[in-house]
């Protein structure tokens, strides 16, 4: 099956996932460390059974968390906002 030139494929490495997301790869692995990138979904090891085997991710599904946790942000500062703007009035 043929990629589609500019569609990215589905497990792409570090580097690239990287480069794509706009993070480094030092963050990526925080991210997979603290949970936020979830094993078998967001990224898998090129081989299974190596836990020092190379990394690949889902760039569509770290684009969803990604998305998920600015969503979360916003609502948050929102939610802040709205309490400063109570406490002020």
């Amino acid at each position: 099956m043929k990629q589609l030139h500019n569609a990215p494929k589905k497990w792409v490495s570090q580097k690239e996932a990287a480069d794509w997301l706009g993070r480094s790869e030092r963050t990526l692995y925080k991210m997979r460390f603290n949970g936020l990138l979830i094993q078998g979904t967001c990224w898998i090891r090129k081989i299974p059974q190596n836990p020092n085997s190379h990394i690949l991710y889902n760039l569509e599904a770290c684009e969803e968390v990604l998305s998920g946790l600015a969503n979360a942000y916003l609502l948050e500062q929102a939610e802040s906002q709205k309490k400063l703007e109570v406490a002020s009035a």
